[in-house]
């Protein structure tokens, strides 16, 4: 495992993860995350910023999950 790649791999999760939560609650309300944390609500219409912030945060996830692997 390469520290620094995984580092960074976290620190890409971590920003994506805000934004996602962000846009979660500007869409859905104050306890977004916690009422559609889980349900595919939290993935937004195809062609939204909610959905543009899940992808990103989907591969952000993926891509720490994969580093964490090596």
């Amino acid at each position: 495992m390469d520290a620094g790649r995984l580092a960074e791999t976290e620190s890409a999760l971590a920003i994506t993860d805000r934004l996602w939560r962000a846009e979660m609650q500007r869409t859905l309300g104050p306890d977004a995350v916690l009422l559609y944390g889980f349900g595919v609500e939290r993935q937004g219409a195809p062609g939204t910023r909610l959905r543009q912030a899940f992808e990103a945060r989907s591969a952000a996830l993926t891509a720490w999950r994969n580093e964490r692997r090596r």
